[in-house]
């Protein structure tokens, strides 16, 4: 039998005594000591059985996808595994009686710290997230870990040091992150088209753009709009863009940006081979990250505005076109300052997408905000003026667009003055909207007034404008009321073709309405038209309005008609008063349909002129 010399532990297996303790239980950890004492031929065949354990424990430890770090009292390290020398970059016996600061300075030490203290002094595991960077990986590369801890102690109890388990979850974090930015981004696109894409005014769409962008994806966020005829198109060969600012958000630490760069309504002249500029003409966004001052003199609207730039902190900015239709009307400036980082390509790709989805609402808004005026110039060419009443009657009338719509209504008002010193009052309804509405609307007013001038009584006008209206086979019908003011005489005669009812307003009691004989409506081709006259009194004033001002989609009309009359009116105020009262008091001009109103009462001497205005 072959004799087994006693042979001394192999320091290349072992490393240091202490840490393999570490690693044994009670009674491995007595024997081992006893062998590494005597040596003897005794011990040879347990001290072999341990050396077997050690070295299954550190394939064990070296193998593991898990890092594994062993501190010491004062947090240095004692041992590492070969996993976590990969992760931190550095070789494994360059860790021994190190810190933690000197080995891994990219992560934030003071917090991984401060969780290994707690440790070692309550004895309670725990678990950390450490985000940073090492030297096995990019300096700007970002990586997390999730750490877990728990104390070593010995027999009695007392702590040695503190075991560190490191799994990497970097690809998990990024993965996430990639999700988040994703949900982010579906997020922003649909508030976008809630925000963007549900307004008709081109400022409203502009601030809702620069609301959404601000602080989700910038901290100052601007939108700039070409002036007509400056669209990149068609811009002059010389350059000399010029665009309206509409819009401008930031965070509360930078609210001075409008006043050091130009706030909402401030006249932007890029100069030429500015970022701004190059963005419009090559219709494609312009990033600077960290831009030098040389860079940032060129590429800045103005050099002078270098300085605003870096007094307010900003750092980093991306122009990005804002498109409709594959035409550029404008531009989208986003910046961040302060700790603020730079824009990713993904976030530039984003705010691309959301200055398309923008530029869309907002030329939508921009073209309806041009239909608007010119249907509006022509329907304040087709309701001329009112014919001057006599000096002894005071008239004013006021007509509002519908408040959500570009189309024309065929709405209208009309004084007359007739022979005897008496004034017919008029206001009419044609059923729809439109241009066509418009005009039926104009040769309504002008039969109505043609009639009146022929001497006939109110009901007279309407019998024959029926006649006449059928011979035409006029397909449009129209309400309409007239009263027939007669100063002298201190009486009012009305007749109505399916209009709403006059309102009385007089000092000397509550408001009522004033119902007379109600007949079809002009062109239904029944008739049937008849008048009725009451007083007048000197300190009464007469409401004339279509239905625009009371018609609710939720509200029936006899409600609607309470709701009128039991408005705080002051009888005695101006007439102008009176309109503000009742538009207001009923929220008028904002609904679906236009208004007209008309307002009229006895005038002492003198009389002032009469008052015709749109809104």
């Amino acid at each position: 039998m072959a004799h087994h010399q006693p042979r001394s532990f192999d320091r290349s297996d072992r490393a240091d005594p202490k840490t393999l303790l570490a690693f044994l239980d009670d009674e491995q950890a007595r024997a081992l000591l006893g062998a590494l004492a005597s040596e003897g031929a005794d011990h040879h065949r347990e001290f072999d059985l341990l050396l077997t354990d050690y070295r299954l424990a550190r394939q064990i430890l070296d193998r593991s996808m898990v890092g594994i770090a062993v501190f010491d009292l004062e947090l240095r390290y004692r041992y590492v595994n070969r996993t976590l020398a990969e992760i931190n970059g550095v070789r494994a016996e360059e860790h021994t009686g190190r810190r933690i600061s000197e080995v891994i300075p990219g992560i934030d030490v003071s917090a991984a710290e401060s969780a290994l203290h707690t440790v070692l002094a309550d004895g309670e595991p725990r678990t950390h997230i450490v985000e940073g960077t090492t030297a096995s990986g990019p300096p700007t590369e970002l990586r997390w870990w999730h750490n877990a801890y728990h104390r070593l102690d010995d027999p009695a109890g007392a702590p040695l040091g503190v075991v560190a388990m490191v799994l990497e979850i970097t690809e998990d974090r990024r993965i996430r992150r990639a999700l988040n930015r994703a949900r982010t981004r579906l997020a922003l696109l649909d508030e976008a088209a809630t925000r963007i894409g549900t307004t008709l005014d081109v400022e409203q769409a502009s601030k809702e753009l620069t609301r959404l962008l601000v602080p989700q994806l910038a901290d100052v966020a601007l939108v700039d709009v070409l002036e007509p005829s400056r669209h990149a198109a068609d811009h002059p060969p010389e350059g000399g863009l010029r665009m309206r600012r509409l819009a401008l958000s930031s965070t509360p630490a930078l609210v001075a940006t409008g006043s050091a760069v130009g706030g909402a309504g401030a006249l932007i002249e890029p100069q030429a081979g500015s970022a701004a500029t190059r963005c419009v003409l090559g219709r494609t966004p312009i990033v600077l990250n960290f831009p030098s001052d040389d860079e940032l003199r060129t590429h800045a609207t103005n050099a002078e505005r270098v300085s605003h730039y870096r007094r307010l902190g900003l750092h980093s900015a991306v122009y990005v076109p804002l498109t409709a239709s594959g035409t550029v009307i404008g531009v989208v400036l986003l910046a961040r300052g302060g700790a603020s980082p730079g824009f990713t390509p993904d976030e530039v790709a984003l705010m691309v997408e959301l200055a398309s989805r923008a530029g869309s609402g907002i030329s939508n808004a921009q073209r309806y905000s041009h239909e608007h005026e010119s249907t509006l110039a022509l329907q304040r060419a087709l309701l001329a003026e009112p014919m001057r009443p006599h000096s002894d009657v005071e008239s004013v009338g006021r007509y509002l667009p519908a408040g959500a719509s570009a189309e024309v209504g065929g709405d209208w008002y009309d004084t007359v003055a007739l022979p005897g010193g008496r004034t017919l009052l008029v206001v009419g309804d044609v059923m729809g909207h439109g241009l066509d509405a418009a005009a039926t609307m104009s040769e309504y007013r002008t039969l109505v007034r043609a009639l009146a001038l022929q001497r006939r009584s109110p009901a007279g006008i309407l019998r024959e404008a029926e006649r006449i209206v059928g011979s035409l086979e006029q397909e449009r019908v129209a309400t309409c009321v007239l009263a027939l003011l007669d100063p002298a005489a201190r009486t009012c005669t009305f007749a109505s073709a399916g209009h709403l009812p006059p309102l009385l307003l007089d000092p000397r009691g509550p408001a009522r309405l004033l119902r007379p004989p109600v007949a079809p409506p002009l062109g239904a081709g029944v008739g049937g038209h008849q008048q009725v006259t009451v007083p007048f009194a000197a300190s009464a004033t007469l409401l004339l309005y279509t239905d625009g001002l009371v018609e609710r989609r939720n509200r029936d009309i006899e409600q609607s008609l309470d709701a009128l009359t039991a408005l705080d009116f002051d009888p005695t105020a101006p007439l102008e008063h009176l309109i503000d009262t009742a538009l207001t008091g009923l929220a008028a001009g904002h609904g679906e349909d236009d208004v007209a109103v008309l307002a009229t009462r006895l005038a002492g001497p003198p009389a002032p002129p009469p008052v015709f205005k749109f809104s």
